[in-house]
């Protein structure tokens, strides 16, 4: 399952492959921030694909993605309006420690989450959406468009610049719509850490 890949890619120029929307500031102020102990543990999908969520700090979690490459985030569950979405902050793999840390500009990704007993749901904002938005000039939100082009790849992407206030009335405004979260990504518990 390839979509899964799409979601969880990792920063910089792997990131503007992706079609994963991608905003410069946080989706969450402290206050929407939630844990779930129940969200801990190891869970694959039906393509053999493994999340692991682990605790790291008081309030958030550490995810482990492994599809071809292991990618690491930092992971904040929030609830707003009621509404629980999933925003993902890259880790900058060891491998890159040597290289220009300037190169590469990690961005927030926006999932919206639902959590049940033994699988988990996550349905990333899709950034072809907010590229179609922003093409139609319907995109009301503070936001750049770049173009990348490098040895015969060329990418167009959306990246969101508008503030966190906005990037949650955003996120409300279209928590329902199948345009702008695409079908959910379901795993399935294969251990917990609790």
């Amino acid at each position: 399952m390839q979509n899964i890949l799409k979601i969880f890619v990792a920063f910089g120029i792997t990131l503007a492959l992706t079609a994963c929307a991608r905003s410069l500031h946080p989706f969450f102020t402290e206050k929407d921030i939630v844990f779930n102990e129940s969200l801990l543990g190891v869970w694959t999908n039906d393509s053999g694909e493994i999340c692991k969520f682990t605790k790291s700090g008081d309030d958030h979690y550490e995810l482990l993605f492994v599809g071809e490459e292991p990618v690491r985030f930092e992971a904040r569950l929030i609830n707003l309006g009621g509404v629980t979405f999933l925003d993902l902050y890259p880790k900058l793999p060891s491998k890159y420690i040597d290289l220009d840390p300037a190169s590469f500009v990690p961005a927030h990704t926006l999932a919206r989450m639902a959590i049940g007993k033994d699988s988990i749901s996550i349905a990333i904002m899709d950034g072809d959406w907010l590229k179609q938005l922003s093409d139609q000039h319907r995109l009301d939100l503070a936001h750049e468009r770049l173009y990348l082009a490098n040895e015969g790849f060329t990418s167009d992407t959306v990246v969101l610049t508008a503030p966190t206030q906005e990037l949650q009335a955003f996120a409300l405004k279209h928590a329902d719509s199948k345009e702008a979260f695409g079908e959910a990504e379901v795993f399935y518990r294969l251990r917990s850490d609790k």
